[in-house]
């Protein structure tokens, strides 16, 4: 059910409820198929019997309908893939999140100013204070990463050691690895939390198209964050194979800091100036 936290200025909705938001805010009769979604919204207080949206909810509407800069995030971890983002609108910027097996999303209204220090949290970004490995680059094929996450998920049941024995001559073979590269990214794989991948977009200044920016991180726990160079971001679906180049580097928090920063357009890239 969709629902309203005054105090917060949060919301929590799911995709039904946003279709109902998009039909009127064109002005169109809201499908069939949307009708149950406008009676929860009713029966929540976010719509009037006449469908008038709540003052709140018409900027979230607003700013979803016509985003100056879209953030969106994907997370994988061991619950599956949630995504989550940002919306930066005209006259609202507003982050949401959703729960591993929920539909609705939570949207908070948030400061412009505080764009990146949010999109750090919804990454879990925390200073992992990891000193950097042996091997601070890893260059093997994307074909070596997936067979080694395909031999972890036979391996639930196998000691720490067994599975590192295990898995690196696994990698042995498929990565072409030899040492130090070989252990770092043995372990790499084993300690993986999650990773996670964000993706700007914003119409250019010019008005000629969308520009892109976006990067990709593994979170791998106290052997701290490591930026997938390659395939670099943005990539077009179909463009990845088992054949194309992974190049992991080491980062440290700090320059995952300035990475999420980086992606964010500065004022002069926008089609219209926006308030930070």
């Amino acid at each position: 059910m969709p629902s309203f936290d005054s105090a917060r200025d949060r919301f929590r909705l799911g995709p039904a409820h946003l279709g109902v938001l998009g039909c009127l805010y064109d002005g169109k009769t809201v499908t069939r198929d949307l009708v149950a979604a406008q009676g929860e919204l009713r029966a929540a207080g976010l719509l009037s019997d006449d469908d008038a949206v709540i003052g709140e909810l018409a900027e979230l509407a607003g700013a979803l309908a016509e985003p100056i800069v879209l953030v969106q995030i994907e997370i994988t971890g061991g619950q599956g893939l949630t995504n989550h983002g940002a919306i930066v609108g005209n006259d609202a910027c507003y982050t949401y999140e959703m729960w591993p097996g929920e539909a609705e999303w939570e949207y908070v209204r948030t400061d412009p100013a505080t764009l990146v220090w949010a999109l750090a949290r919804i990454v879990g970004l925390r200073d992992r204070q990891a000193k950097p490995p042996a091997a601070s680059v890893i260059t093997t094929k994307i074909g070596a990463m997936d067979a080694g996450f395909a031999a972890l998920a036979d391996m639930d049941a196998a000691s720490v050691e067994d599975a590192a024995e295990r898995l690196s001559d696994l990698l042995s073979a498929e990565a072409g690895l030899t040492e130090p590269e070989l252990t770092v990214f043995t372990h790499l794989l084993l300690q993986l939390n999650g990773n996670w991948r964000m993706t700007v977009a914003w119409n250019n200044r010019e008005g000629k198209g969308t520009d892109v920016r976006g990067i990709t991180v593994l979170d791998c726990g106290p052997l701290g964050y490591w930026l997938r160079e390659r395939p670099a971001e943005p990539i077009a679906p179909g463009t990845i194979t088992p054949g194309s180049e992974l190049r992991l580097v080491f980062a440290d928090t700090r320059r995952v800091w300035e990475l999420i920063t980086d992606l964010i357009p500065d004022a002069g890239e926008l089609p219209a100036p926006v308030e930070r």
